[in-house]
């Protein structure tokens, strides 16, 4: 059986106004997995990225994303989205250092390349475990994520819950909120149906699942106020 990705959400999110409609998430404290077999952390000074906004000027735009392009020429959508309407930079989703322009001339495996990129981009807390400076994500990334920052999951993948809501919740806070909730992101059914299954609830009712903070803590979810 092939294990299920953690996914991550906020704890606490709204106060239950009916007791009775919390739903109850239990996270496997990370202190259990305490970076054992991880190597040392590596000293990071990530720079800060205020949250997506719902809208900015063309210009805030190409401020935002002027240096990914001098690098990232080809992509599909410049805001990753069909609609011409969205205007965000590269940087309001991800994070990472716009202003870095790739030195003219440089190439792939040059020396003044790999600096830009490294400045550029936002790198994880771990480089051994993420096999820098490859690209490609290593096997079951689901526990070292819980002990990574919230800087380097944003680079990485805005759509994560530990960071969907700073990189898109400024247009897509209800979507997150459902979504944070769902049972593709606590596992409830899995971890509710074993318990029925197994004796240890006697109802169908699902109270138990797994979800964790953006800082890799056990979390709790209780049902919004409508």
């Amino acid at each position: 059986m092939t294990a299920m990705p953690m996914k991550i959400v906020r704890p606490a999110i709204r106060a239950c106004a009916v007791p009775a409609a919390c739903f109850l998430v239990i996270g496997l404290s990370v202190a259990a997995f305490a970076a054992g077999g991880y190597s040392n952390p590596a000293e990071r000074a990530y720079l800060f990225t205020p949250p997506a906004p719902e809208s900015q000027s063309a210009e805030e735009v190409l401020a935002k994303s002027e240096g990914c392009m001098s690098c990232h020429v080809e992509t599909d959508q410049p805001s990753m989205h069909a609609n011409p309407a969205v205007k965000l930079g590269c940087t309001d989703c991800h994070g990472g250092d716009a202003t870095r322009m790739l030195p003219a001339g440089a190439e792939k495996g040059d020396a003044d390349y790999e600096r830009a990129m490294e400045i550029a981009h936002v790198l994880p807390l771990y480089p051994e475990e993420w096999h820098l400076p490859s690209s490609a994500n290593p096997e079951r990334t689901y526990t070292l994520l819980n002990h990574e920052s919230p800087e380097f999951i944003r680079f990485m993948n805005p759509s994560d819950y530990r960071v969907a809501r700073e990189a898109c919740g400024a247009c897509h806070l209800e979507i997150i909120h459902k979504a944070e909730r769902s049972l593709m992101a606590t596992s409830a059914m899995l971890w509710g149906g074993a318990a029925y299954n197994n004796g240890i609830l006697d109802q169908k009712n699902y109270i138990l699942g797994e979800a964790y903070t953006a800082d890799g803590e056990p979390a709790r979810i209780t049902a919004p106020i409508e």
